[in-house]
């Protein structure tokens, strides 16, 4: 057992799994200001280098580099 957690924990953090900007999306969306549209913050997010596929972290922190903080 301790053997496996050893090599768990030499091989780095874990990585979150990715979901897809419309998963998350439909997440998020309620809980933002119904001014911003999923369009605008789509282009704003592939402006900033991220795909349609990464991780709800990824997704919210480029959020907050939007200038939305999620009620």
């Amino acid at each position: 057992m301790a053997k496996r957690e050893l090599k768990q924990s030499l091989s780095g953090p874990t990585q979150q799994p990715k979901i897809s900007f419309d998963a998350w999306w439909a997440v998020v969306q309620k809980k933002m200001p119904h001014h911003h549209h999923k369009e605008i913050v789509m282009a704003d997010f592939k402006a900033r280098g991220l795909s349609t596929q990464e991780s709800a972290d990824a997704f919210n922190n480029a959020l907050a580099k939007y200038g939305v903080k999620l009620k």
